[in-house]
């Protein structure tokens, strides 16, 4: 079995999506133009392994996406994370698999449900692991699939869910532990800064004066990085600045500041698109190098790295839908989106044996707020202790209104609304982002018992909220890939050169 690829170059960077019928020997692989590719494999990722070698289908150290043919057929290769997924579906007689959702609705010529079918609360499910999220949502033509972190075998027949391989040595002592995220680093420099790749790669470094982002940042270093960005304020007032401009100055690190919240953010669609929500946007403000970025951040460092021991014994398992916001915004910007803390994942009894022994001791600190094997890593490079893991803070993008920011946006939004035949709202959007915050500002500093009903009436709101913009912002990205396919489609038609 072979690629056909072909080259949309109207479409963002990094995105593909993949049509084949049963029994044919041939996959087409419409991409955009950064997307590596020949007969064998086709690839937005980078990974620790030899480039030219391929096999970013055998490691679970693997962020981005792509296709991979074997002599067993072919692997459709999903991100070593949750943070990223794959959709796939039947239509017109054709299987198609791809990284985007409104390019798989673009290229398979189908639709979502409407807005009677809550979208978001299935793609939510993915924070019970797994083994239990969802995998099926419903279209108008049948069902859509969805995977995370595992990968996809197509053996010419039928399509099914395989495991990743676990390339992580056990871990029994912290010196073990911290081997193997230099040397994955290390590897993923090499494979990243190969001259073999077409487009040239530059590793990216969020870091604020958070434990996970600050381990991030030691670990962009070993990998090459020069480069970070962070954001000047938190959500919290009486927190303070959640800056990392002391712990990017330690680790000789370039450091470019932004504001926390703006009026405008490019390509905002792309954040509502994955879950309906808002809490990264900001993301979309940071200057990413050109043409491709390697983005090493530290999500889920909560639950890897604390000295509590969750409840959740499974290490996909979690209690909140993180930052998992930038999967549809990384394929227009061409990022790969590589966090640290989901390296070697599956070890996490592991990681918390370490967290919990003798050894690490010296790097605990009293109050809640305390991660040994963070804090060894960072003061180990020369970071001072009081320069970062000293209170929890937060800078997303989370507010109890949900509403667009961008004006084009907004318009658009409305639109869609009324076009349904549902309320678009009150004129002032402005007004009401500060009603709701004042109102979670109180819900937030009284007694549970006093307000439980403004909660669930808060909650509820939220969720047909986070609906609506999910299937909006998946209708408009689609209209952006329908154009551009539907030009490839009849340039391979006619035979006439492609653009």
């Amino acid at each position: 079995m072979q690629l056909d690829n072909k080259l949309v170059s109207a479409w963002p960077k990094l995105a593909w999506v993949a049509k084949f019928t049963h029994r044919a020997d041939t996959i087409t692989v419409y991409h955009g133009p950064c997307v590596e590719t020949n007969e064998l494999w086709c690839v937005e990722a980078v990974w620790a392994g030899e480039y030219e070698r391929g096999d970013f289908d055998r490691t679970d150290l693997v962020f981005g996406s792509g296709l991979r043919c074997r002599e067993h057929g072919v692997v459709f290769v999903t991100s070593g994370t949750t943070l990223d997924r794959l959709w796939y579906c039947y239509s017109k007689d054709s299987w198609h698999v791809a990284n985007s959702l409104p390019a798989l609705l673009a290229v398979g010529g189908i639709s979502l449900s409407g807005v009677n079918v809550d979208y978001v609360r299935y793609v939510d499910t993915i924070i019970q692991g797994l083994t239990g999220y969802k995998r099926q949502l419903p279209c108008k033509s049948g069902q859509l699939g969805i995977i995370y972190f595992n990968n996809l075998l197509w053996d010419g027949g039928s399509l099914a869910e395989v495991n990743k391989p676990d390339t992580a040595p056990r871990f029994d002592t912290f010196d073990t532990y911290a081997a193997y995220l230099m040397e994955t680093a290390e590897r993923l420099a090499g494979n990243m800064g190969d001259r073999a790749r077409t487009h040239r790669v530059t590793p990216l470094v969020t870091v604020s004066e958070g434990y996970d982002s600050s381990v991030a940042a030691v670990i962009a270093c070993r990998a090459g990085c020069r480069q970070s960005v962070t954001i000047r304020q938190s959500t919290s007032l009486w927190r303070g600045s959640d800056s990392g401009e002391e712990v990017a100055r330690c680790l000789g690190l370039k450091c470019t500041t932004y504001d926390r919240t703006a009026r405008r953010y490019p390509l905002e669609e792309t954040i509502w698109a994955v879950a309906g929500r808002a809490s990264i946007l900001n993301w979309t403000l940071f200057d990413y190098p050109e043409p491709l970025c390697l983005l090493f951040t530290g999500p889920y460092g909560d639950k890897m790295w604390s000295r509590e021991r969750w409840k959740f014994r499974d290490p996909f398992e979690w209690t909140i839908l993180s930052t998992g916001g930038i999967g549809e915004f990384r394929l227009f910007r061409g990022i790969f989106h590589c966090p640290v803390p989901f390296w070697g994942m599956r070890h996490l009894l592991e990681i918390w044996e370490i967290t919990h022994s003798k050894a690490m001791e010296p790097w605990s600190v009293p109050g809640d707020y305390d991660r040994p094997i963070p804090r060894r890593i960072v003061e180990e490079e020369g970071v001072p202790r009081k320069a970062f893991g000293q209170r929890k803070k937060n800078t997303s993008h989370d507010e109890p209104l949900l509403w667009p920011y961008t004006p084009e946006a907004a318009a658009s939004f409305r639109c869609f609304l009324a076009t349904h035949g549902l309320p678009a709202g009150p004129r002032s959007v402005w007004l009401r982002r500060r009603a709701a915050a004042l109102s979670h500002l109180v819900e937030s500093n009284v007694p549970r018992s006093f307000c439980m009903a403004a909660r669930r009436r808060r909650t509820q709101t939220m969720k047909v909220a986070a609906n609506m913009l999910f299937q909006w912002a998946n209708t408009e990205l689609k209209k952006i890939y329908q154009e551009p396919f539907a030009m490839a489609e009849q340039e391979i038609g006619d035979g006439s050169p492609k653009a």
